[in-house]
C-alpha cells in the first residue's frame, strides 16, 4: 500500500510550492485553437470531447455541428470527419469522442457507437446496448477504459443504476473485458433526474497508463486512487493528504447557475440544484508521455496537478498560476499533451492548449 505525507497545499495562488522543498513547475497556455467569427474552420457550435491522435494531431468534437476538426500539431485546420445526418459516418447527437492507441476514432452518437480509422475513414456503426458509455480514455493499442451506466427498474419501484470501470475493445464497444471498479445506486423514480444528474457528476473516474489503470472511487469528498493491473488485481492505493476546502458564496452561485443551464437545456426544468457545500477533492486524472499520473486537486482554484510515477512515487507538482478562472475547464492529459476547454465559455468555444514551463522541474526530468 502507499501512503504520501507530503505537504501539499498551496492555497488558491502558486506562490507558496516556492517556500516548500516540493519539486514545483509552472503551466502555461501555450496556444489556442477557436475563434468568435471568421473562417468557419475555426468557429465552434460546441466543444463536446477532444483529444490527441498518436500522431500528435488534435481532434475536436462538435457536438451542435455533428463533425470532428482536425487540427495539425500546431493548430492549422486540417480536415472536417463527419457531418450533420443519419447515413454513414454522420452524426446527430455526438457526445463522446477517443482516439486509441492505433490511431483509430471513437465517437459515442446515443444510441450508436461509430467507428472511423485514423484518416477518418467510416468503419461501422454499432447500436450500443444496456450499458452505454458515460466517459472514457484510450489504454493500450485498441482499448478504452471507461464508465459504463446500466439501468434497471426493480420491482421495488427504486431505479437501480450501476456505474462500472471497465476496458473494452474500441471497435467492439458492447464487449466488456475487464471491470475494475462498481458503484451502485438505487433511486426514487420521484427525483430520478436529479439523482441522475448528482451520479454523473460525482461518480468514480478513471485514467490509464501503459499497464496502470487508476480509479478515484469517489472523488467528491474521498481523496484515494486505487491502482489496478489490466488484469483487474490490485496494485497499490494511492492515499491524498488533501484537506476539505469550503467553497465560497460566489463558487456556490456560480455552480448553481452552470448546472441549471445543464438541466434548461436538458428540459428538467422543474429540477432544483443544491451545490455540495466543500469542493471536490479530485477534478481529474490523466496520464502522460512519460506514464506518470497527473491528479488534479479539486480543492485549489488555480488548477493544479500532483503528479506520481507509475509506482507511485511522487515526483512534482504543476500548476497554472494566477488563473481561478479557469476552476471549471475541462482538461485532457495524455501523451500526446495537456488540452483544456472552458465548460461554460464567457463569450465562445474555444481550446486552450497547456505546456511546461520546465523553469523549475529539473528534479523530474
Amino acid at each position: 500500500m502507499i501512503s504520501m505525507f507530503l505537504c501539499l497545499s498551496c492555497g488558491d495562488e502558486c506562490d507558496d510550492h516556492n517556500e516548500t522543498n516540493v519539486p514545483f513547475d509552472t503551466l502555461y497556455i501555450a496556444d489556442s485553437i477557436g475563434i468568435e467569427m471568421g473562417d468557419s474552420n475555426y468557429v465552434f457550435g460546441s466543444i463536446s470531447d477532444f483529444d490527441y491522435a498518436p500522431d500528435g494531431r488534435i481532434l475536436i468534437l462538435d457536438g451542435i455541428q455533428c463533425c470532428i476538426f482536425v487540427y495539425s500539431q500546431s493548430g492549422e485546420f486540417i480536415e472536417r470527419i463527419g457531418r450533420t445526418g443519419s447515413g454513414p459516418g454522420e452524426m446527430q447527437f455526438p457526445s463522446l469522442l477517443e482516439v486509441l492507441g492505433d490511431g483509430t476514432i471513437c465517437v459515442k452518437d446515443k444510441p450508436f457507437w461509430y467507428v472511423y480509422d485514423s484518416e477518418g475513414v467510416f468503419i461501422s456503426s454499432i447500436h450500443l446496448g444496456r450499458s452505454v458509455p458515460m466517459s472514457m480514455v484510450s489504454a493500450g493499442t485498441e482499448n478504452i477504459v471507461g464508465i459504463r451506466n446500466r439501468m434497471n427498474i426493480l420491482e421495488t419501484g427504486e431505479l437501480q443504476v450501476i456505474k462500472n470501470i471497465a476496458l473494452w475493445n474500441g471497435i467492439i464497444p458492447d464487449t466488456i473485458e475487464t471491470v475494475y471498479f462498481e458503484q451502485e445506486f438505487l433511486l426514487n423514480l420521484e427525483d430520478t433526474p436529479n439523482n441522475v444528474l448528482k451520479m454523473d457528476l460525482f461518480s468514480a473516474t478513471a485514467a490509464a497508463g501503459d499497464d496502470r489503470v487508476y480509479v478515484a472511487p469517489a472523488p467528491t469528498d474521498t481523496p484515494v486512487i486505487y491502482c489496478y493491473r489490466f488484469d483487474g488485481s490490485i496494485a497499490d492505493t494511492l492515499y491524498l493528504p488533501y484537506a476539505e476546502v469550503p467553497k465560497s458564496p460566489h463558487e456556490i452561485e456560480a455552480e448553481k447557475l452552470l448546472i441549471e443551464l445543464r438541466i434548461y437545456q436538458g428540459a428538467q426544468r422543474t429540477m432544483v440544484w443544491e451545490p455540495l457545500l466543500n469542493r471536490p477533492m479530485i477534478r481529474c486524472m490523466g496520464v502522460d508521455s512519460l506514464d506518470n499520473l497527473w491528479i488534479q486537486r479539486g480543492t485549489e482554484l488555480s488548477p493544479t496537478f500532483d503528479i506520481f510515477d507509475n509506482r507511485g512515487l511522487f515526483l512534482y507538482t504543476a500548476c497554472l498560476p494566477d488563473r481561478e478562472d479557469a476552476y471549471n475547464w475541462k482538461f485532457d492529459i495524455s501523451p500526446g499533451g495537456i488540452m483544456a476547454v472552458p465548460e461554460d465559455p464567457e463569450f465562445y468555444p474555444l481550446l486552450y492548449i497547456i505546456d511546461l514551463s520546465g523553469s523549475k522541474s529539473a528534479t523530474h526530468q
